[in-house]
């Protein structure tokens, strides 16, 4: 009796080598290149003390894109004590847009300099309190703590990662590091000065609810009492059980049912900002005329609600381009010593404020 298979058609198995491809070694390579394997060696991990004619290293480079070779990182860093890759730490368990627009900035950065990344989400507590355990590291040339820059203490508690070069864009400092921040206080302050001179008396502060109790020196809350405390007005602190729009909503609608519209509210962010102006337009309060609003972010969000928002704009670019270029330096010279720039930030205005 005939087989199923028989009456088919005959089945075609593919050759051993297509069914398992193996890694391409430096012996591949060596061999359509015509050359040792201590030759492509030196070509491919480009050292630069060996000498060889121009015409012999576009030969290996030619060979191993042909044969498809990858250089093994590891194999690399055990030669050259280097593996050209970096660590990004970044807080992301809060939804926050301007972690993205950080970490897209870094990647551009890293695709210009031929590094790669390897990024690590952190919850709250690790990247604002320095409590928990580090994530996982593997061999890597420096850290970027992005707005986490406490996360490096536990970071720092191993003795193996007291000397990898780290960049806290933040105002943390550490031994072997730099630190690269931008001036929240000051800008809360410059925009609670500037209000007050508008005739602004009754400014509120839209924070977070976990921020206003345990962080009683947020940066943006601290600009804010000062400025008040200096003009002799009273503060008001409006603590939002969530960070959207709507838990901004409810705070604002909670308040406004037992007070009146006050004549500023500075949020703690864009998003809290666009649930601030739905509360007072719920309330038949008009914005900017009677109560400014401003934000914190300068996020796409906000500048596209039906009232423009205004917001403290944080220098993402400047950051990000200070701290990889101290990094990748620190990097070549591990033993500079520590640096600290602070950058301004930008008061944008629009229609809310």
């Amino acid at each position: 009796m005939e087989s199923r298979e028989a009456k088919g058609a005959a089945l075609v198995m593919p050759p051993e080598n297509e069914v398992k491809r193996r890694r391409v070694t430096l012996a591949d390579v060596a061999e359509i290149a015509g050359v040792s394997i201590k030759t492509v060696s030196h070509v491919l991990s480009g050292n630069p003390t060996v000498r060889l004619p121009d015409t012999t290293r576009q030969r290996v480079r030619d060979a191993a894109a042909q044969v498809g070779y990858r250089a093994n990182r590891f194999a690399q860093a055990i030669q050259s004590g280097k593996t050209d890759l970096i660590s990004v730490w970044i807080p992301m368990e809060r939804f926050n847009p301007n972690m993205f627009l950080f970490l897209r900035a870094i990647s551009e950065k890293a695709r210009c300099t031929d590094h790669g990344l390897l990024v690590s989400g952190l919850d709250s507590q690790f990247a604002y309190a320095g409590q928990g355990e580090s994530p996982k590291v593997w061999p890597v040339d420096g850290v970027i703590a992005v707005d986490a820059g406490k996360s490096i203490i536990s970071f720092r508690e191993d003795p193996r990662n007291d000397t990898i070069p780290v960049s806290v864009l933040g105002f943390e400092e550490f031994r072997n590091s730099d630190s690269i921040g931008w001036e929240v206080a000051v800008a809360s302050r410059l925009l609670t000065n500037n209000l007050i001179e508008k005739g602004c008396k009754r400014i509120a502060h839209l924070t977070l609810d976990w921020v206003l109790q345990d962080y009683p020196r947020e940066q943006r809350r601290r600009g804010y009492t000062e400025a008040m405390d200096d003009a002799g007005l009273e503060t008001t602190y409006l603590a939002a059980r969530g960070e959207d729009g709507h838990a901004a909503y409810i705070t604002m609608s909670e308040y406004l049912a037992e007070n009146p519209v006050p004549d500023a509210i500075i949020c703690f962010s864009d998003r809290l900002a666009i649930g601030a102006i739905q509360a007072i337009q719920a309330k038949g309060a008009k914005v900017p005329d009677d109560c400014r609003i401003w934000g914190y972010g300068d996020l796409p969000e906000g500048q596209d609600w039906n009232v423009p928002i205004s917001s403290i704009r944080i220098p993402i670019q400047d950051l990000v381009d200070q701290s990889w270029e101290w990094l990748l330096s620190r990097i070549e010279n591990p033993l500079i010593e520590t640096r600290l720039a602070r950058f301004p930030m930008e008061l944008v205005e629009r229609s809310s404020g």
